[in-house]
């Protein structure tokens, strides 16, 4: 015969308690046997599970590069070359940087006469043409060079075309006839030869009249005409007329040599025209006249030729 206990509210609640323990521990096997998920530990019959924290995850290390050693003065940095600037063995030049025979330019590096192309030339160090006086300034400008002569100037050339000057009405061109001069006229006798000099013109006695000439150099004049041009070469003063330089002497003035470096405005007929290279000069009475603009107007100037 069986005893039955009494009734209680503690044992209705502890009976409750085991049911749901039952199932929940039951549905939890069922969840664990499911195929595809790994089983589970169990928690011991009668306790609950602890909630397990997932592990905290570690970052990835980051690779820094390597710091670059501090650099002491005078110690090379990375990538430059030695102080002493050596190449690796092999790739030495010869000594002396030297060609192989056969490639060896001629001594001093000279061409062969007559092959430089005109105008083409190492300018000068103050030239100066022998016997010049120190008061003349020297030729900083490079000469021209043709057929084997140079020619120096002051100015650059500048072409404008020759128109003849005509120096007033008693005036005459080189070659003009007259069967008779004025009775004014001055006798010039130099190197036993007698002349005819009038108006800045002298003449020559030819086939029973007078013939215009070039002045004989040295010859000296009692006068000038009043239309002369004073011309100033390196502290000395000229006097230009007709084509012709004269210099201030005793008794009158004198002919000379067109000084070189001296600028006139005009030229009288009878200059003819030289060629040189890309160059036209004028020549008259020997010297020789480089067109060129001075003080903006067209000039000429004397030519000193070596």
């Amino acid at each position: 015969m069986q005893k039955i206990m009494p009734y209680s509210p503690g044992l209705r609640y502890s009976v409750a308690c085991c049911i749901v323990l039952t199932m929940l521990t039951g549905l939890t096997a069922m969840a664990q046997e499911r195929p595809g998920r790994p089983a589970e530990s169990r928690p011991p019959a009668g306790q609950c599970p602890t909630p397990q924290r997932p592990a905290p995850q570690q970052r990835p290390q980051v690779q820094r590069p390597p710091q670059r050693p501090a650099v002491t003065p005078g110690q090379n940095q990375p990538g430059q070359r030695p102080p002493d600037n050596t190449r690796p063995p092999g790739n030495t030049r010869p000594p002396g940087n030297t060609r192989p025979p056969g490639n060896t330019r001629p001594p001093g590096n000279t061409r062969p006469p007559g092959n430089r192309p005109p105008g083409h030339h190492r300018p000068p160090v103050n030239h100066r043409p022998p016997n010049w006086k120190p008061n003349r300034p020297s030729y900083t400008r490079p000469p021209h060079n043709w057929g084997g002569r140079r020619y120096y100037t002051y100015h650059r050339f500048y072409f404008h075309p020759y128109r003849p000057y005509v120096y007033g009405a008693s005036w005459h061109p080189l070659g003009f006839f007259l069967s008779a001069v004025a009775a004014t006229a001055t006798i010039v006798a130099i190197n036993n030869m007698e002349y005819r000099y009038d108006a800045g013109v002298f003449y020559e006695p030819s086939n029973g009249g007078y013939q215009v000439v070039v002045p004989p150099p040295g010859a000296i004049v009692p006068s000038l005409p009043p239309d002369n041009t004073p011309v100033t070469v390196g502290g000395d003063t000229y006097y230009y007329f007709g084509g012709v330089f004269y210099v201030q002497v005793q008794g009158g003035y004198q002919t000379v040599a067109a000084p070189a470096g001296a600028i006139v405005y005009n030229l009288p007929d009878g200059a003819t025209t030289v060629t040189a290279g890309n160059i036209t000069y004028l020549q008259y009475n020997g010297a020789y006249f480089q067109p060129i603009q001075f003080n903006g107007q067209d000039a000429y100037e004397v030519v000193d030729m070596e």
